[in-house]
């Protein structure tokens, strides 16, 4: 790996770290919760936002509105999620967590905490926040300019 481009190692560096720190996720959260590290995310990000719009989930996560309309679909038949029409556009819909998706995500989080007992040892958090961020920044700028434009900058 050592080979290969700065750019091309942070990319699979960050695809690797990311994989096996979601299959951890998952090897809690299932057994222990019915739930993946997928709809874990969604769940997530409904409880950061909320009252939010459905677009505003497939926005944040950077997935279609479909893939969220599905997924929404699931978590509200699992009785996490509420959903209920927008009072301010009647095409639109409000989600918001139910008591019992509240429940969940506090429960499966202090589940989580212990089950990554030395999953961070070695990384400066904050760091790793911080560059995560910058190359989220990064990412967001490149794909403005190639829709402005059309093609790569």
């Amino acid at each position: 790996m050592d080979s290969l481009p700065p750019g091309q190692r942070l990319a699979l560096a960050l695809h690797r770290a990311t994989a096996l720190v979601d299959r951890v996720a998952d090897a809690y959260l299932q057994p222990a919760h019915g739930i993946t590290v997928s709809a874990f995310r969604i769940l997530i990000t409904i409880q950061a936002l909320q009252p939010t719009r459905q677009s505003d989930i497939a926005r944040a996560l950077d997935v279609s509105r479909a893939s969220v309309t599905q997924r929404l679909s699931a978590l509200t038949g699992r009785g996490w999620v509420e959903v209920t029409p927008d009072p301010a556009d009647s095409r639109a819909h409000t989600v918001s967590l139910s008591p019992t998706g509240t429940e969940l995500l506090t429960a499966a989080w202090a589940g989580l905490d212990r089950s990554h007992d030395g999953l961070e040892n070695g990384v400066d958090l904050a760091a790793l926040e911080q560059a995560l961020d910058a190359l989220a920044v990064n990412a967001r700028r490149h794909l403005s300019t190639i829709a402005a434009t059309g093609h790569r900058p």
